[in-house]
């Protein structure tokens, strides 16, 4: 799994044990202790958990704001990564399929998928006609990343941990850590399914 997502993995799972913790506790408050008591008991429980929601929410905001800025390193154009022997197969014309493998052995450079776009761009061009415009030619320049993509993939992954937080302790159907949408969202978070398919393809 991709570091910046684990990390916010490990958040989500940590806040989800807090805040199972937290409700024990409440209930062991109830049983244990008179109501003024209990009262008393469950203020300095709800300031703890308020606590660690808050530090949560801000770590999983820093792992977002690290994978942001390992994109933009990412995509900062540096001439030592340019790769010679392939850039002399660039020359040529490149079928769907070796443009594809090409892509895929240089997902991790940048500086090499930035000339692939460039490359894909420029032999599209030649090959549409005069008024069609779209995605036609032969090569896909979908398939490359971008440093959009990967900040678009850090946000949205972000969103979906912190959104996940905030259920957790909120109340109604679907919320709080009883709720099997709660537990399945803790454990699941950054697994591949088709609703984040794109995005980890984009940051993996």
């Amino acid at each position: 799994m991709n570091t910046y997502i684990q990390s916010m993995k490990n958040v989500l799972n940590n806040f989800y044990n807090a805040a199972k913790t937290y409700n024990d506790k409440v209930a062991q408050a109830g049983e244990r202790y008179k109501p003024d008591v209990a009262a008393e008991e469950v203020k300095k429980l709800d300031a703890q958990l308020e606590a660690d929601k808050r530090a949560a929410i801000d770590a999983i905001t820093e792992a977002k704001d690290k994978g942001i800025e390992a994109a933009k390193r990412w995509g900062a154009l540096d001439g030592d990564k340019i790769n010679d022997g392939d850039m002399k197969l660039l020359k040529f014309d490149l079928s769907p399929e070796q443009f594809e493998a090409m892509v895929e052995r240089h997902k991790k450079n940048g500086t090499m998928c930035f000339i692939l776009a460039q490359y894909a761009e420029k032999h599209n061009r030649q090959e549409t006609k005069p008024g069609e415009f779209g995605l036609t030619g032969r090569l896909n320049p979908l398939i490359i990343p971008t440093v959009e993509e990967k900040i678009n993939a850090y946000t949205k992954f972000a969103e979906s941990a912190i959104s996940t937080i905030d259920n957790m302790t909120g109340y109604g159907w679907g919320k709080g850590v009883g709720s099997p949408a709660i537990e399945s969202s803790v454990k699941n978070f950054g697994n591949p399914n088709p609703m984040n398919y794109a995005l980890l393809e984009a940051i993996e």
